[in-house]
């Protein structure tokens, strides 16, 4: 029996699935364009080295030849054209049947679904029954999946509550924003009188355990009485309340300038604050165990480490760079009295008010 290229986890079947697939596409392919998206980059061009430094080269150059010789065994020994010599030689598709190793993806294709199945029986106790509720609604796999939850053998759970208002209607959401459905949304802003409006969502995001749709909500503007279409609105999920309509006689609006989920890579959580500038800052901590915890779990994914903890001093630091918001304070005040703010004076003086008030709220 013919061995499935594909199959596994090794570095070998993932090249193999990019060689397929691009000697599929009856273009001109070379090991570099192979590696280049097994990197993540979009063209050979942009290899920061030449191939031959490259990680796991060694695989790559092993399993090409072998793909060729599979497809030419199958397909006919004229399925491949080359061109170049050794050291830049590439390689051309021109056979007939466009997709002729279609079994043996089929076949990884159904074990990875397998494998997706039995996580979701695992997990059961991760998801919210809801949700579970939802996706396998009148299967067999609800059924044992209640079943495997009852006997309390899964195998994922979670720290996080799953009993947040609204969440049983996050599939529906969920849904909306990948079919492109516009919806009349009432919801209350820091519980104030609720409001009606028509809401084109387009993305949902958790942030400590709550639950916020992102989109564009229509107004009138108070003074042409034009339609303003106003992006990037935050509707968290518990302050919805009532279910959604959808509203079909509306055309639905994609994000124009918006560019999700870049949107948040300049601040902690989901809050924007207007005309809020980044700072590059830069943060103490008193102790080497705290010091390690804020390393393996960084407060923002622009974080780094200026200066490993040091006995001598008692500190270690690190800096990052983003726009400042109250889920940021929040982190940091979490972490405790060993974080210190160092700079800039201006996010450092912010933090010394928060923790003036707090304080203020003890000493009556």
């Amino acid at each position: 029996m013919q061995q499935n290229l594909f199959d596994g986890d090794s570095y070998k079947a993932q090249f193999a699935v990019i060689t397929y697939r691009r000697l599929m596409s009856h273009r001109w392919v070379t090991h570099a364009d192979v590696m280049a998206e097994f990197m993540g980059f979009d063209s050979a061009k942009d290899l920061p080295y030449d191939i031959s430094k490259c990680d796991h080269v060694g695989e790559l150059r092993k399993i090409f030849p072998t793909v060729c010789r599979t497809l030419k065994e199958k397909v006919g020994k004229d399925c491949i054209i080359e061109n170049g010599n050794n050291r830049n030689k590439r390689f051309c598709y021109v056979g007939k049947d466009n997709d002729p190793f279609a079994g043996m993806l089929k076949a990884i294709f159904r074990k990875d679904l397998n494998d997706y199945y039995q996580f979701c029986q695992d997990s059961a106790d991760f998801f919210p029954n809801s949700w579970i509720e939802h996706f396998f609604d009148k299967t067999l796999d609800l059924f044992e999946i209640k079943q495997k939850k009852a006997q309390g053998h899964e195998l994922i759970g979670s720290g996080i509550t799953r009993l947040h208002k609204n969440i049983e209607w996050l599939p529906f959401i969920y849904e909306c924003i990948r079919d492109h459905k516009v919806l009349q949304v009432a919801y209350h802003e820091k519980y104030s009188i609720p409001m009606k409006v028509i809401f084109h969502p387009h993305y949902l995001k958790e942030f400590n355990g709550r639950w916020h749709i992102f989109g564009s909500i229509e107004k009138k503007d108070s003074v042409s009485d034009n339609l303003l279409i106003c992006e990037g609105q935050n509707i968290p999920l518990d302050r919805v309340d009532e279910k959604p309509t959808i509203i079909n006689d509306i055309e639905y609006l994609p994000p124009d300038k918006i560019k999700y989920p870049e949107y948040f890579h300049d601040i902690v959580g989901v809050t924007h604050i207007k005309n809020a500038k980044p700072y590059d800052i830069v943060l103490r901590i008193h102790d080497k165990y705290m010091f390690g915890l804020v390393e393996t779990k960084p407060i923002h994914h622009t974080q780094s480490t200026l200066k490993n903890f040091d006995e001598t001093l008692g500190y270690g630091e690190v800096t990052m760079r983003l726009k400042t918001n109250n889920e940021f304070f929040g982190r940091i005040l979490q972490l405790g009295h060993d974080l210190e703010i160092v700079s800039p004076q201006e996010v450092r003086d912010d933090i010394t008010q928060r923790i003036n008030k707090m304080n203020m709220r003890y000493i009556k």
